[in-house]
């Protein structure tokens, strides 16, 4: 089994066991764990890759990186390069629908799509529970940032939220679809990363 194949299962083992621990409770914050040093710019041209669904809500992980990668696009000194590109390359490495690339996988990307970085994604947890008056959307969201050099993992965010926690906590009105619940998730992982130093080009 190459290197590659095996850092992919170690990772995959790794982050299954690490959202099982955490799928218990709901976070106020994302939760951001480093790995290596955070390279310069990280965020100055990255990809989103195609995130893997391992809930039972149907296009889950379309509907949530398509709303991850608009949010971070709109971010000051950040190039996101468009999925059409990256998904251009899927067939070529052999990647398969529902996988994520391993660590030679990872390289050829970065190097061909030309990035700072490349994001991968994992739902962990997607669904719309309740009655016709009232639903209450439920996402947790693995997500990880690999360097777009050696594809080594830079860090993980891992963050899970319903929409009731911010009717009754944060008093943003009711929130009833995956889709804003999505948007306003990325929006906090993203001002988690940003706080602690994570950034665009030039810094921004």
């Amino acid at each position: 089994m190459g290197n590659g194949v095996l850092m992919r299962y170690l990772f995959y083992f790794m982050s299954i066991i690490f959202s099982f621990c955490c799928m218990s409770c709901t976070s106020t914050k994302p939760s951001l764990h480093t790995f290596a040093a955070v390279e310069a710019d990280a965020l100055c041209r990255t990809a989103v890759l195609p995130f893997v669904n391992n809930s039972r809500f149907d296009q889950g992980e379309l509907i949530v990186q398509r709303v991850f990668a608009a949010e971070l696009a709109d971010l000051q000194g950040v190039e996101v390069v468009g999925e059409g590109d990256v998904r251009a390359f899927y067939p070529e490495l052999r990647i398969f629908p529902n996988q994520l690339p391993d660590l030679d996988q990872l390289r050829v990307l970065g190097s061909r799509l030309g990035v700072q970085s490349i994001i991968s994604g994992r739902i962990v947890e997607m669904e719309e529970r309740g009655t016709v008056n009232k639903v209450n959307p439920q996402i947790a969201l693995s997500l990880q940032v690999h360097s777009g050099q050696s594809g080594e993992t830079m860090w993980t965010s891992y963050y899970r939220r319903e929409g009731e926690d911010y009717r009754t906590v944060m008093h943003y009105g009711q929130i009833n679809t995956v889709t804003e619940l999505a948007r306003i998730m990325s929006n906090e992982i993203l001002e988690k990363w940003l706080s602690e130093g994570v950034s665009g080009c030039g810094g921004q």
